[in-house]
């Protein structure tokens, strides 16, 4: 297995008045997003003649996204945003998105400006108080450089931001949530990426649970668009666990793609920490 990626790294010293920052940097990448790209002069998807070669249209208004948040529930306005596959050769469109949202148009509803941040692309800065040239090829995760030599690995799952995901049809809130879970979810995100059909794990997992410290945290947003409250709570924590070599890829593979539902909002940001 492999996928290509590009990550885009935002830094800056301001912190906003509450935690999860997922829905705030959400709505002002996609805002920043459309005033970039837009070409319709009624500035509405519905019916526009150019939606099938419109990256906002790609990003916010297909059931599938191939990009994620990822950020510390801190409040502090930082974030890596990952693209994938095809959507990782349009970087340019996305930096002018980044810096047009917080330098120009500004965040919540005072407008707030970011004036002092940087950007970086695979980790090289590209953005500090001017653009720079750079590098902008993207990465290539191959599940064949993360081999092990030993039969059952340690290793540490770190749940930063709340992962949700459902087992038997529920979404897990606690310590009932099981590795297998976690691993049909992105192995499940993998494929979707890829842009192929569902399909069952394609090996027997080996895994034994050693520790859990898991609690479930809830958070909301109101959508504009279905006029109703989305619910965004999840579980996070630390799991320990022996496994497998091929299910500790997957879980490597996991921390570049995140894992379960909504990880557009940032949701489902997961560190694979090896013990040995």
């Amino acid at each position: 297995m492999e996928i290509k990626y590009t990550k885009i790294t935002f830094l800056s010293d301001y912190k906003l008045p509450f935690t999860f920052i997922g829905s705030t940097i959400r709505g002002a990448f996609g805002y920043g997003l459309k005033r970039v790209v837009c070409i319709n002069p009624s500035f509405k998807c519905d019916g526009c003649f150019a939606k099938d070669n419109c990256l906002y249209y790609d990003l916010y208004e297909k059931s599938f996204n191939k990009f994620r948040f990822a950020f510390k529930l801190d409040g502090k306005l930082n974030f890596d945003l990952y693209l994938f596959e095809e959507i990782s050769n349009k970087t340019p469109y996305i930096l002018s998105s980044i810096y047009k949202a917080f330098k120009e148009i500004g965040i919540l509803r005072d407008r707030i400006k970011i004036d002092d941040f940087k950007i970086l692309v695979n980790d090289e800065i590209v953005y500090d108080g001017e653009f720079k040239e750079c590098k902008m090829e993207n990465v290539k995760w191959k599940m064949e450089d993360f081999s092990h030599n030993d039969e059952l690995i340690t290793i540490t799952l770190n749940f930063i931001t709340p992962l949700r995901i459902k087992q038997d049809g529920k979404y897990v809130r606690g310590d009932e949530l099981y590795p297998i879970s976690i691993l049909r979810s992105i192995y499940h995100r993998y494929l979707k990426l890829k842009d192929k059909e569902p399909q069952k794990l394609p090996f027997i997992a080996n895994r034994e649970v050693i520790d859990k410290n898991l609690k479930f945290i809830d958070y909301g947003r109101y959508s504009n668009r279905q006029k109703t409250k989305m619910k965004l709570g999840g579980v996070v924590g630390e799991m320990k666990l022996k496994v497998d070599e091929n299910s500790y890829k997957l879980f490597k593979l996991g921390e570049i793609i995140g894992v379960g539902k909504q990880v557009t909002f940032g949701l489902g940001n997961m560190r694979v920490i090896d013990e040995r």
